[in-house]
């Protein structure tokens, strides 16, 4: 009961933080000519990335899509190839290009793991307990859709290959005593200063083999 009371509190906390994003009103032509200019090479024009280590876009939540384009762009968030593509951008292009990608039809079809899909049902669903592992589904939802008001993003379709990476980033910044670079972590907003974000409270207890079941779990969700 302890666990499950502390996972609804971490998620709620996290949900107020995330709702607290604002997205300026935003022009969908304008950001279809800076996607095709600027973000369409990773990412494509339709938000249908043909990198499988490079997101998808196409249908993702608007206020999640502005927020990262905001952190890459204050350095909240490192990623160099990023950080340089929305440098000379402005605040009003980075909430067009979000508006632009968020009205895109979301993602095509990938494949999971059928020999997986059992037990990363669970995990994904309800966690596990024992191990104090939280499910994704208590703020991503179980159909990994998302949620828009709160800004959690779309899971479902996304390319397996990134979400394992992502995870493994929120990992490192979990892990006090992981020694990697700042550039190979990944944080999200706490609801105070100085303690850990959600994601990385849960990413710090998955295993490698956690991650990868959930990875190719969630991309095979349509």
């Amino acid at each position: 009961m302890k666990k499950l009371i502390a996972a609804a509190s971490l998620c709620v906390a996290s949900f107020s933080v995330q709702a607290a994003i604002i997205v300026p009103e935003h022009d969908v032509n304008a950001g279809k000519q800076i996607a095709e200019t600027v973000c369409a090479a990773c990412h494509g024009v339709d938000g249908v990335s043909p990198v499988p280590a490079q997101p998808n876009l196409g249908g993702q939540n608007v206020k999640y899509l502005y927020k990262q384009l905001v952190n890459f762009k204050s350095g909240y968030r490192k990623n160099g190839i990023m950080q340089s593509q929305v440098a000379n951008l402005s605040q009003q292009d980075l909430a067009n290009v979000a508006g632009y990608y968020a009205s895109q039809k979301p993602w095509g079809v990938a494949f999971g793991n059928p020999a997986t899909t059992q037990e990363a049902t669970k995990l994904f669903l309800g966690g596990d307990k024992s191990r104090g592992v939280i499910g994704c589904a208590g703020c991503h939802g179980p159909d990994a859709a998302g949620n828009v008001w709160a800004a959690f993003p779309r899971l479902g379709g996304q390319h397996a290959e990134y979400i394992a990476t992502q995870l493994k980033l929120f990992r490192a910044a979990g892990r006090v005593d992981d020694i990697d670079s700042d550039e190979q972590k990944r944080v999200n907003d706490a609801e105070k200063e100085g303690e850990m974000g959600m994601m990385q409270m849960v990413a710090a207890k998955l295993s490698d083999r956690d991650i990868r079941i959930l990875s190719d779990y969630v991309s095979a969700i349509h």
